[in-house]
C-alpha cells in the first residue's frame, strides 16, 4: 500500500485555542474525509491504528484528519492565539470539561470544509464516542453523513466494576467536595481509577446525569444516541480491556438503533495487533454505509 502524503495542521477552536494533527490526503480531488477524535488522555499519533486507517481509507479516496482535542495528555499547556496576542493555558484529560468536545470537534469539521471536504465521516475512539455522539445530536450538523464508534464503551458501567461496592461512597464524597467549592482541586488518591483527575472531571466520569455519563450509558435512555440519525457503524475487540461483554453491546446496538457492528476477534480496547483488519473494517464500512 502506497503511504499517503500528509501535512502537520493546526486547528483553531471557537475560543481559540490551537490544536494540532495531521492531514492525509488522497492523490485524486475528493470531498469525502474521515476524521478522527481521540480517547481519553490520547493524542492524534500514540495509537498504532492511526498509521493503518490512514493509508487504507486514502486509498479508497477519502481524506483522512487526526488531531488533539483538548483533552489530549494528562496535563499540558495549550497555545490561545488570540489576534497577535498567544497565551498558555493548562489543559488535558484530567480537567477538560466534556461539553467543549462540541468546540473542538466542530473546529476539526470546520477546518475540513474549508480544506473542500464538506461529507465528513466522524470517528471516535473510546471517550472521543461520547464526543462524536453528543457532537452530532447537539448540533446536527448535516456535513456528517456518517459516523463510526471505535470501542464504545459505557463508562459508567466500567466505573462501578472498578470501584465496586466503593461506587456509591465516593460518588457521594466527590459531590460533597464539588459543593464545598473544591471542584478543581484533585480527588483523594483512594478514589483516583485515573491520574491527576480533578472533582469535576472526576464526577464528569462517574455520575449517571453528567452529559458525559449519559452518552453510552446502555441500561439509560440513550436520548444521544436517539437523536444521531445517520449511518453509523460500532467496532469492538473481543477483549476490550474496559467493556465487560463487547459482543453483548454490539448486538444491543444493532438491534436498538440498526447499526452495522463489527467484533474484532482477540483485539484489546487499541486493536493492538489487529491494525490491518480493523483499518479495512473501516474502510469496506464506511464505503457501504
Amino acid at each position: 500500500m502506497v503511504t499517503p502524503t500528509c501535512e502537520l495542521v493546526r486547528i483553531q477552536t471557537q475560543d481559540n485555542l490551537e490544536l494540532q494533527g495531521l492531514l492525509y490526503k488522497p492523490k485524486i480531488k475528493t470531498d469525502k474525509i474521515l476524521i478522527h477524535i481521540h480517547a481519553l488522555i490520547g493524542n492524534f499519533y500514540e495509537n498504532l491504528f492511526i498509521d493503518y486507517i490512514a493509508k487504507e481509507v486514502v486509498s479508497k479516496g477519502f481524506a483522512f484528519l487526526t488531531y488533539n482535542n483538548r483533552g489530549a495528555g494528562i496535563l499540558g499547556e495549550f497555545i490561545k492565539k488570540e489576534k497577535t496576542k498567544r497565551t498558555h493555558i493548562q489543559s488535558g484529560g484530567s480537567v477538560e470539561k466534556f461539553e467543549d468536545c462540541i468546540m473542538d470537534v466542530g473546529a476539526g469539521i470546520d477546518f475540513a470544509a474549508k480544506k473542500g471536504y464538506d461529507s465528513v465521516v466522524l470517528e471516535g475512539h473510546s471517550l472521543g464516542c461520547q464526543k462524536i455522539a453528543y457532537y452530532r445530536s447537539e448540533t446536527k450538523d448535516k456535513r456528517v453523513k456518517k459516523m463510526v464508534f471505535l470501542a464504545p464503551v459505557n463508562d459508567i458501567a466500567y466505573v462501578k466494576r472498578v470501584l465496586g461496592e466503593k461506587y456509591n461512597e465516593f460518588l457521594n464524597i466527590a459531590k460533597k467536595l464539588k459543593n464545598e467549592g473544591k471542584g478543581n482541586e484533585l480527588i483523594p488518591k483512594e478514589m483516583a481509577f485515573y491520574p491527576m483527575m480533578t472533582v469535576d472531571k472526576y464526577l464528569d466520569f462517574v455520575d449517571p446525569t453528567t452529559e458525559h455519563g449519559k452518552v453510552l450509558d446502555y441500561s439509560g435512555s440513550l436520548k444521544c444516541l436517539k437523536k444521531i440519525n445517520c449511518p453509523s457503524l460500532a467496532i469492538f475487540g473481543s477483549d476490550d480491556d474496559y467493556e465487560d461483554q463487547p459482543e453483548k453491546t454490539l448486538s444491543f446496538l444493532k438491534n436498538k438503533f440498526s447499526w452495522d457492528t463489527e467484533l474484532v476477534c482477540n483485539a484489546d480496547h487499541w486493536f493492538f495487533g489487529k491494525e490491518i483488519k480493523l483499518s479495512k473494517l473501516i474502510s469496506s464500512g464506511i464505503t457501504k454505509l
